[in-house]
């Protein structure tokens, strides 16, 4: 689950108070003179010590300061940080990077005489053991090592004794990257660390203070992120690194990319040919890094984010005082009617010299017309919004909606129009999700396009036509991308299938298994939004016949959790073989049979091909992995 804000709040009143170092009760307070150093966003774009003769020699040192993760001069939260001495505090903390073979002598001190740091990650790799290097308080400890193997880690610390996806607010940027390059040139790649924040609320000040959530990379919230610029046709490479106490479903816009790596503190395990996995959508679990590398093919505004609709929603900008003190700006970076903060960068890929126009299709697209609209108590005393198609000379009656939202099925090659109509109250907008189209549709208002020529939000009463050629067939998704955690919570999703000739739609052998939001988040009794399946919490029984073998086309578009797909008898779980991830087809090396088991994260899917062996009764369970809600579904195999 991506922690909401009443889950946070819940969570913060059964907390008990952790010891803190460094006068404990004024930090909880969050007392400005324990915490007077600015705290510096970290870029990862240089390497902390001092590389000399193959040795790197480096100290840390833990400060407490504030972190102004928006603008300089904005809003900033206390916390605890990495720093070299005689330096600034960064959070990220300091950049570890150093070519295989270096030898590494790092000092930490921990100056805090009331606590005991414990200090992770600072070893060769892999290292499965790592029971991490205590500090008494004013202690400082060397550690000496060879850095031999090339990978991507980070190291990170505690003053509480917790897991990494149970630090505090105080500790929770604790942490850095530590790279070891392959040859002796450090390489083109640029280096993201996620990290989360949030202090429970205080009603015992003399001014209450709520619940505060912060989300930044590289120690910065959207819109202050670092936004890129690149050549079409460039091969962009990333590492990600995610110390935080939370998982991250992270989505590119507009491209695939390849997983090059995975791992954590401990291990970083490389994939090698086919065996790489193509994804717009990766879920990172807390603690793991992650290499990627895509190719910027289409010139135009791309985003790559979190898919928890909460960590990029406008619940994460900081406050400034009265309502009317707010910031006028627009998070996604124009005057766009709703805001985005949180883990968000922008993209702009610039159209290559000399490359030729795009060719328009010759062919009349197929013309579709999409309502987006609201219905009253959908979810109990709750209004719910859907969408719903508009065929033949009547419109639909407004408070007609489809939860999930029909779905569309595209020919490969075949061009579309979509026109996209809003009878809600706000202004919304629709992201064709996989698809890989030119930028303008793409649907983030405010951003989408290029200079000249942005997508506007769709506000009351308009509309907007989105025109592609689906480039693949696949299982695909289209949503909301506007107020996500209210309209994706309250409906606004659907499945997009792409077919074609050779793999045309077949009902019979196919079954969509759709786990959506069952009502917005903030207004329900439950922690984030509850899971729907096929747009029911008790969904009808799945008949399937005996030796016939099923496409399950498998989508998780909850704005809030982590979902769980399986599928047993009462003894075990059955057998199914991976088909496709996000809509592209997975090479033979990854399409071997496997336990019917899959985790996944908002705005991933999945197509398994599963063959019931005998007559009789099978479960299909969908469920939160944390603890929250369950949909099964009785499977009767005749």
């Amino acid at each position: 689950m991506a922690w909401t804000r009443p889950f946070r709040l819940a969570l913060a009143v059964a907390a008990t108070a952790a010891s803190l170092p460094c006068r404990a009760g004024a930090q909880h307070r969050g007392d400005a003179g324990t915490f007077r150093e600015r705290i510096v966003s970290n870029d990862n774009r240089t390497p902390a010590g001092r590389l000399a003769s193959g040795v790197l020699t480096v100290r840390l040192e833990v400060r407490a300061g504030m972190l102004h993760p928006e603008e300089d001069d904005g809003p900033g939260v206390p916390m605890l940080a990495f720093a070299e001495p005689g330096k600034p505090a960064h959070a990220p903390g300091p950049l570890l990077r150093v070519p295989a073979g270096t030898m590494m002598h790092v000092s930490v001190r921990n100056p805090f005489a009331d606590s005991t740091l414990t200090v992770y990650g600072l070893h060769d790799h892999p290292a499965p053991a790592d029971t991490g290097i205590r500090l008494r308080g004013g202690e400082t400890r060397e550690v000496r090592f060879r850095a031999s193997r090339p990978g991507t880690w980070f190291y990170w610390a505690t003053t509480t004794g917790s897991p990494v996806d149970a630090r505090q607010w105080f500790e929770s940027q604790l942490a850095g990257a530590f790279v070891v390059d392959s040859g002796a040139t450090v390489g083109s790649d640029r280096i993201f660390v996620l990290g989360t924040w949030v202090r429970d609320g205080d009603s015992t000040l003399p001014v209450p203070r709520p619940v505060q959530d912060v989300m930044v990379i590289n120690g910065r919230s959207w819109p202050h992120t670092e936004r890129f610029t690149f050549a079409e046709g460039e091969r962009v490479h990333w590492r990600w690194v995610n110390p935080s106490n939370d998982s991250h479903p992270m989505h590119l816009h507009g491209f695939y990319y390849n997983v090059e790596s995975r791992g954590d503190w401990r291990s970083d395990a490389a994939y090698a040919g086919a065996d790489r996995p193509l994804v717009v959508t990766h879920l990172m679990l807390p603690g793991e890094t992650m290499n990627m590398s895509w190719t910027a093919e289409r010139e135009g505004n791309w985003i790559f984010h979190c898919h928890f609709a909460f960590h990029v929603s406008e619940h994460l900008v900081l406050p400034r005082g009265e309502p009317a003190a707010q910031p006028a700006h627009a998070a996604h970076g124009a005057a766009a009617p709703h805001r985005m903060a949180g883990l968000v960068l922008a993209l702009s890929v610039n159209p290559s010299k000399g490359a030729p126009a795009p060719v328009a299709s010759q062919r009349p697209p197929r013309r579709i017309r999409l309502i987006a609209q609201a219905a009253p108590r959908r979810f109990g005393t709750v209004g719910g919004m859907g969408y719903v198609v508009h065929e033949g000379p009547a419109e639909p009656a407004r408070d007609s909606i489809a939860i999930p939202g029909p779905t569309l099925v595209l020919r490969k090659g075949e061009p579309v129009a979509i026109t996209v109509v809003n009878h809600l109250k706000e202004p919304t907008a629709v992201h064709w999700h996989g698809i890989e189209l030119e930028s303008f549709p793409d649907g983030v208002p405010g951003w989408s396009g290029r200079p000249g020529r942005i997508m506007p939000a769709i506000m009351p009463n308009d509309s907007f036509v989105a025109e592609f050629v689906p480039p693949r067939a696949g299982t695909f998704i289209y949503h909301t991308h506007a107020n996500e955690q209210l309209q994706m919570g309250g409906g606004l999703y659907g499945t997009l299938l792409v077919v074609d000739s050779a793999r045309p739609y077949d009902p019979a052998r196919e079954r969509i298994i759709m786990v959506g939001g069952g009502g917005p988040a903030d207004s329900m009794p439950t922690f984030g939004s509850p899971g729907l399946v096929n747009g029911s919490a008790a969904p009808a029984p799945m008949v399937l016949d005996a030796g016939t073998t099923y496409r399950l086309r498998l989508i998780n578009i909850n704005p809030d959790w982590r979902v769980i797909f399986s599928i047993m008898s009462d003894s075990a779980l059955a057998t199914w073989r991976p088909l496709a991830k996000d809509g592209a087809d997975l090479p033979a090396s990854q399409a071997a049979p496997r336990p019917a088991y899959l985790l996944t994260g908002p705005g991933e899917t999945a197509d398994f091909a599963f063959t019931p062996t005998s007559r009789g009764e099978l479960r299909l369970e969908v469920k939160t992995q944390l603890a929250g809600w369950i949909v099964p579904i009785r499977i009767h195999v005749r």
